[in-house]
């Protein structure tokens, strides 16, 4: 990647990665198209190349991007302390949320960006998924479903509550829906979850 991408205002900066992740986030690694990224953004494609390459230099920076921008707002909405699973779930959609507002498909692209199974993507972002991989599982291995004693149960409402969440997460984005109908939609589903469990 070329760090004179950094030297640009910070405007094209963000339409250019908006663009990147949008186009990613719907078509997936293989299937996007660099032109798809030129026409959204409206930059030459010689642009994209001169700053990141290749497809997959475009890629493996805007995932490293995402994962950076994400734990930043994370860091500022997320109490590492907390102890109950969907308190805790709710701060994380929070976070989500307010990176939505500057970045609208970065969560979709990286709910999408784990089930690619190019090696040279997994391998060039490696770093960075585990970064994410090892704060998302630190974080919610201090908090625990209250009053459910079976660890099989507590697990498989850990596993509707994130299939439900990534579910959302699609077809708002998709449909382009506001952040804060998004995290509204999503608080929904928890609250229904939880009372459902008590």
């Amino acid at each position: 990647m070329n760090e004179k991408f950094f030297d640009l205002p910070r405007e094209k900066q963000d339409r250019m990665i908006n663009g990147a992740l949008e186009v990613f986030a719907k078509n997936g690694f293989k299937h996007a198209s660099t032109d798809d990224m030129v026409k959204t953004v409206g930059v030459s494609k010689g642009l994209w190349f001169h700053y990141f390459g290749s497809k997959v230099g475009i890629y493996v920076f805007v995932y490293d991007y995402s994962v950076k921008y994400l734990l930043l707002e994370s860091s500022a909405v997320v109490d590492e302390n907390e102890k109950d699973f969907f308190e805790l779930i709710k701060q994380q959609e929070l976070a989500k949320s307010r990176v939505s507002r500057s970045y609208p498909f970065l969560n979709m692209f990286l709910e999408n960006a784990e089930y690619e199974t190019d090696k040279e993507l997994i391998s060039q972002t490696l770093e960075s998924r585990r970064t994410l991989h090892d704060k998302v599982i630190d974080l919610a291995a201090g908090a625990e479903i209250k009053g459910i004693e079976d660890k099989a149960k507590r697990d498989r409402i850990k596993k509707i509550t994130s299939f439900t969440i990534s579910g959302i997460i699609k077809e708002k984005t998709a449909a382009g829906a506001e952040p804060e109908a998004v995290y509204r939609e999503i608080r929904s589903y928890i609250d229904l979850i939880k009372d459902m469990t008590q």
